[in-house]
């Protein structure tokens, strides 16, 4: 191993020694992810048996990692963090073939590594940096010419996740205008050929169910943050990333493949009905293997002194570290995790029933049976009239069950709310069942507070 590729693997190594020092279980749809993998073991089938709303390839890598995790929860979390730093590798390994220098390479692993989006939304494994890895690779093989391959690992990002569309739309587009319709061809049939794979055992067994979940689901939830604060959010967290997102646009006769991925990634934004700040990763890989063109054009063309970009991305790096590390990395985390469990325990009820970010963690943790088998208790479910609120709690009251909720405890505002959920009737919950415990969480918004409500 040459020694001038030691710094990438360093700060490779801290990366994961800073996110393995600080595992927990969080509020986090990872708890979703990890029950899903728990039911395909107990032989269920995704859409037949239980509802999922994306395409199907995540669940069964999940339930990989279940497997190789030995089912833990805490090391289910840090499966997330190990595909960043295969990302950030295989971006390392790209740059250094393109361009041939360390420099470029070391600054273009780093500053994804150690964005900001990557860095928080890494504290949790929901599928996105498996589809990003995919993507990276389709890349890597579109780089090397290879584009059955290319074509492969591009359907298998767009069917793990299917907001990386921007992505896929590239991909198509950079092939056509190339006009090497050969390659365009190699392309196309792969990426079918792999997306019928994924889907046609589904569109067989689970047809309406699969049609339900990924597509009336997704295409009709309501929107949940506003775009104007996500995107307020990313610009002014991962600066440098929207400055290399800009660029790429207005340097489109330089690199149209990356101008396009801006482009559409744009598109999407302003298209899509319900965006998070945690979609806009499907980008960020292709922003920082576009580095080296910020930095060519501002070497070469502004004839800045070498150093002088490098100089800034280190800078704005540095400022995203002090940012997560200060305020970010605990978000969400539950520290008296394992305190909420014996609780449950020892109280020996015959149900759970609660919200949807741990609620399906403690049902595997604790091996207590979800009420009504209501597993993911999402909300939007309860919008759309498919359960019912007033039904399951007075079900719950009725039958030996403890209910997880949010709750709001802020005595120097004299306030204190139990319950913020609209998946109970709060009025009966708080009038037939004892509050158990109040667990302090620091989350995004104003919940402050696990509660464990005994009905029993």
């Amino acid at each position: 191993m040459r020694l001038k590729h030691l710094p990438v693997i360093f700060f490779l190594l801290l990366f994961f020694i800073a996110k393995i020092t600080n595992l927990g279980v969080r509020l986090s749809d990872t708890n979703i992810y990890f029950d899903v993998a728990y039911q395909i073991f107990q032989g269920k089938l995704i859409y037949r048996d239980f509802f999922y709303a994306n395409f199907p390839v995540f669940p069964y890598i999940s339930s990989l990692y279940y497997f190789l995790v030995g089912k833990n929860l805490e090391f289910f979390y840090i499966t997330s963090s190990l595909e960043v730093i295969a990302i950030a590798s295989f971006i390392y390994y790209i740059m250094w073939d393109k361009t041939k220098n360390v420099l470029v390479s070391f600054l273009s692993s780093i500053i994804y590594i150690f964005s900001f989006i990557v860095l928080s939304t890494s504290d949790h494994q929901t599928g996105v940096f498996t589809a990003s890895l995919f993507a990276v690779l389709g890349y890597l093989f579109l780089h090397k010419k290879k584009f059955f391959l290319s074509g492969i690992f591009i359907s298998l990002s767009f069917f793990t996740k299917a907001y990386f569309i921007p992505i896929v739309i590239s991909f198509f587009v950079y092939l056509f205008l190339q006009k090497n319709y050969k390659h365009t061809i190699r392309f196309v049939v792969a990426f079918i050929l792999t997306g019928l794979a994924i889907t046609l055992p589904f569109l067989f067994f689970a047809q309406e169910e699969f049609i339900n979940d990924v597509f009336k689901f997704s295409l009709t939830r309501p929107t949940g943050i506003l775009k104007s604060d996500v995107a307020w959010f990313f610009i002014n967290k991962d600066f440098l990333l929207f400055v290399i997102l800009v660029f790429n646009i207005l340097n489109f006769r330089k690199n149209i493949f990356f101008a396009l991925v801006s482009f559409f990634s744009i598109i999407l934004f302003f298209l899509f009905q319900d965006v998070y700040y945690l979609y806009l990763n499907f980008v960020v890989p292709f922003l920082c293997l576009s580095f080296y063109e910020l930095y060519t054009f501002g070497t070469e063309k502004l004839k800045f002194q070498k150093m002088i970009i490098p100089s800034v991305a280190i800078i704005l790096t540095i400022i995203c570290l002090y940012n997560y590390f200060s305020s970010y990395r605990n978000l969400q985390k539950i520290e008296d995790f394992r305190k909420i469990v014996q609780i449950i325990k020892n109280e020996q009820p015959k149900y759970l029933y609660g919200v949807n970010d741990i609620t399906p963690a403690l049902l595997n943790t604790t091996n207590v049976f979800p009420l009504e088998n209501v597993r993911d208790a999402h909300e939007y479910f309860f919008f759309k009239g498919i359960l019912n609120k007033e039904f399951l709690t007075n079900k719950a009251i009725l039958s030996k069950t403890i209910i997880i909720s949010h709750g709001a405890f802020y005595p120097y505002l004299n306030v204190n709310e139990q319950i913020m959920d609209g998946i109970f009737n709060k009025e009966l919950v708080l009038k037939s069942c004892k509050l158990l415990e109040s667990i302090p969480v620091k989350s995004e918004g104003v919940t402050n507070r696990i509660n464990l409500f005994k009905c029993f």
